[in-house]
């Protein structure tokens, strides 16, 4: 929101309220019949690459981009590599940029600027952004749903369900978000109420939910058998394109690890990948459960064709995988080498960094004792 007010916080985004034409989102090519640095920037930031694209993003100043757009890039990529004052600048100075009346990008500005008070725990200037956004949309459930996540980590479980009730008041019903609440008020102690609300939803819409949403209830209910009953109609539903199945076919699998039928679990990715074998979260999804029965050498197979689909969405969670994988064999070498490439895509988590220095210390063990045999040895 352009220059939205978090007025709880202090803090104006300039000319919210504030009449006046903007520039904001209008791009100027530097070279017309070329990419752009800005473009580049971009295209590095779909696959993760966020110093390389902070580069990019650097060589843009001098072409003339539009600044907004600039540092909004400059802001994600800032945000995605931990340093949350960086995009935090970055995104105020983009909202500062993009003044007049709000449109699109101002939203989305003020989201990411929302996002990295989340980052820092700066819980309060976070619901004075989503405050502001919901005086100009009073009805706008992003927000709701967000601010009412606040609210339930701070305690506040009242005002959390206020904001929740918007999310489960929407037509047609939202069922990622719903799911979501569900967790959330499970983690905080309010796990009875949030089973009473799937299960008022299915009451309520079963005739109307698919059978992939009525097994993702199941699931989250705890009922596995009922899960993998709804998941698998939907999985034998032909009218389902083979590109629409890979949530259930993913799903599916995890609940019938769940139920210890590994081998029911494997033998579903496989019939997915009889049909379509261009997706690396199903490779993924095999080699993990290859991974859990102890079968490494599979598991390394598959999360290699995954990776080689080069699928930046995917990645992340291959090369984490295949870290596990190496370090089961005691590979610690390769270990730590998939596990420097996925903190290069993943630099903000603190369990794979804490992971990392355990991998780092035993390649160097492993490097000594081989030294220490070959001296030994004469060599």
């Amino acid at each position: 929101m352009q220059n939205l007010l978090s007025r709880t916080a202090g803090f104006l985004m300039a000319g919210i309220l504030l009449t006046g034409i903007a520039g904001c989102g209008i791009s100027v090519p530097f070279i017309e019949s070329e990419e752009t640095a800005y473009d580049a920037g971009m295209t590095l930031l779909d696959s993760r690459e966020y110093r390389e694209a902070l580069a990019r993003f650097e060589a843009a100043r001098s072409q003339g981009e539009d600044s907004a757009r600039l540092y909004r890039g400059i802001g994600i990529a800032d945000f995605y590599l931990g340093d949350y004052e960086g995009a935090e600048a970055a995104f105020r100075t983009a909202l500062a940029d993009c003044g007049g009346i709000p449109n699109a990008m101002s939203y989305d500005l003020a989201y990411y600027l929302a996002d990295t008070y989340r980052a820092q725990d700066r819980t309060e200037e976070a619901i004075g952004i989503y405050d502001a956004i919901l005086d100009l949309k009073p009805r706008e459930k992003i927000a709701h749903y967000l601010r009412g996540m606040i609210y339930l980590r701070r305690g506040d479980h009242e005002s959390a369900l206020k904001d929740f009730q918007v999310i489960l008041d929407e037509r047609p019903r939202p069922y990622d978000q719903i799911l979501s609440i569900y967790e959330a008020l499970s983690r905080s102690g309010y796990a009875a109420e949030g089973k009473g609300i799937l299960e008022d939803i299915l009451a309520d819409s079963a005739d109307t939910m698919t059978n992939y949403e009525k097994g993702r209830f199941y699931y989250s209910l705890g009922d596995s058998d009922s899960a993998k009953r709804f998941l698998e109609e939907a999985n034998n539903d032909s009218s389902i394109r083979v590109s629409d199945k890979i949530p259930i076919v993913i799903l599916l699998g995890e609940v019938e690890q769940n139920l210890g039928d590994d081998a029911g679990a494997i033998s579903t990715y496989r019939r997915f990948l009889q049909e379509d074998q261009s997706q690396a979260s199903i490779y993924n999804a095999l080699g993990a459960c290859e991974m859990r029965m102890g079968s490494y050498s599979d598991a390394l197979t598959d999360f290699q064709i995954g990776l080689s689909l080069d699928d930046a969405s995917q990645n992340p969670a291959i090369l984490r995988n295949m870290a596990a994988v190496y370090e089961y064999m005691g590979n610690f070498d390769v270990a730590a080498q998939r596990m420097e490439e996925y903190l290069k895509l993943v630099p903000t988590d603190e369990e794979a960094l804490r992971e990392n220095i355990f991998l780092t210390t035993r390649r160097r063990e492993a490097e000594e004792n081989e030294e220490s045999l070959n001296a030994g040895n004469g060599g």
